[in-house]
């Protein structure tokens, strides 16, 4: 019975899509099919030339309650259900109209009256029926294109989470740690440390707008970037090369910043920001900010980006922050910004540096964001 198993694939299919619904949500299409239904129920009893006063009631109760039960079938229970909720709902309704036809009071209306009344409750209920066709058919439609839509952008949010995971590692006399907290499923800030023989670099990007198209270009500027890095020791030149990768694309409005710091024997310790925020570095009790003119990446191509030299002795700290922290709007309106950022790091400058990280990221879970929040610290040990 080929049919049969198209339909068990069918509610399959089916109840897989319905499964990452919550229950509160089917529990509000059960009420719209009891509701909907009910007045099938209420609307029948006019199709009877006698009435039964109990069944004003007990009818549109019957008939609700088993549309109710054919959603949680339809979207809950195994195939076999089926059939087996359609059976105990006729059974009781025959046994409802057998028991109400011992009992009947003779309506004292004119046949025409009950012709009237029989077509147009007839007409009403095939166009409820019918209507609720029409918006399970359009459930099931959006919800597959939903369903479709929402498991691709699961496995981005999978492939941005394994592009962008936390770091946590010392190499050599430096200690470094980064973490990023998207503001959706799929971001477009970057933290990465890369190792090359006895280079490192370390660095945060942040590419403009939100979703899967900015994360497909975080991927490219992370694949770049590593690429640049193994042939280029200046910092420089590896943010030209990633500009030329940006230009490429040729894509409106889509232009990324970055802050990295860089150390190769041949450079020593490099800094440049191209287009992005200060670097912080806290130096005993101050703080210097290190920055930059050069533009972000992805604008004009061909255009030279500067590094700088950068000393860095045993205790000093570096931070590089993403605009999604500094711009978080506090209960008063104001942003956190550049000051509230520095006084978090004079606070708690001397603790671990994993936890410099995580209070700078509670203090800013304190305001409103609208924005991927990424920071990288690097601390000298030695």
């Amino acid at each position: 019975m080929h049919w049969i198993e198209r339909l068990r694939e069918s509610n399959r299919r089916q109840r897989e899509r319905w499964r990452s619904i919550p229950d509160s949500s089917v529990a509000l299409v059960m009420a719209f099919g009891f509701c909907l239904f009910a007045a099938v129920g209420a609307l029948g009893q006019l199709n009877a030339p006698a009435s039964f006063s109990p069944t004003v009631w007990i009818l549109p109760l019957i008939s609700g309650f088993f549309a109710a039960a054919m959603v949680w079938v339809s979207v809950r229970a195994k195939f076999w259900w089926t059939p087996v909720v359609v059976v105990l709902f006729l059974s009781t309704v025959i046994g409802i109209q057998h028991f109400a036809g011992l009992h009947l009071h003779r309506l004292s209306t004119s046949a025409e009256v009950r012709r009237w009344l029989s077509f147009t409750s007839l007409l009403t209920i095939m166009l409820i029926a019918f209507g609720w066709g029409l918006a399970l058919q359009f459930i099931n439609r959006e919800g597959e294109r939903f369903f479709r839509v929402e498991t691709e952008m699961r496995l981005a949010g999978e492939i941005h989470r394994a592009l962008v995971p936390n770091v946590d590692r010392q190499i050599g006399k430096y200690e470094f740690c980064g973490l990023s907290l998207p503001s959706g499923q799929v971001g477009g800030d970057l933290v990465d440390l890369f190792v090359c023989g006895d280079r490192w670099l370390a660095y945060v990007a942040d590419v403009s707008g939100h979703g899967v198209s900015s994360g497909v270009v975080m991927a490219m500027m992370k694949s770049s970037i590593h690429t640049a890095f193994e042939h280029q020791p200046d910092a420089g030149c590896q943010l030209e090369v990633v500009n030329r990768v940006l230009c490429s694309l040729e894509v409106r409005h889509m232009f990324a910043t970055c802050g990295l710091i860089a150390f190769s024997p041949e450079r020593g310790l490099q800094y440049a920001l191209a287009g992005h925020l200060p670097i912080l570095c806290l130096r005993g009790p101050a703080i210097e900010t290190l920055s930059e003119t050069n533009l972000p990446l992805g604008i004009f191509p061909g255009i030279k980006f500067e590094a700088s030299s950068c000393e860095m002795k045993k205790g000093d700290l570096l931070v590089i922050v993403t605009d999604g922290l500094t711009e978080v709007t506090a209960a008063d309106g104001e942003e956190l910004g550049f000051r509230g950022i520095s006084k978090v790091l004079l606070m708690n400058g001397d603790r671990p540096i994993r936890e410099v990280a995580e209070q700078m990221l509670e203090t800013a879970s304190k305001g409103t964001r609208s924005d991927d929040q990424t920071l990288l610290l690097v601390r000298c040990v030695g």
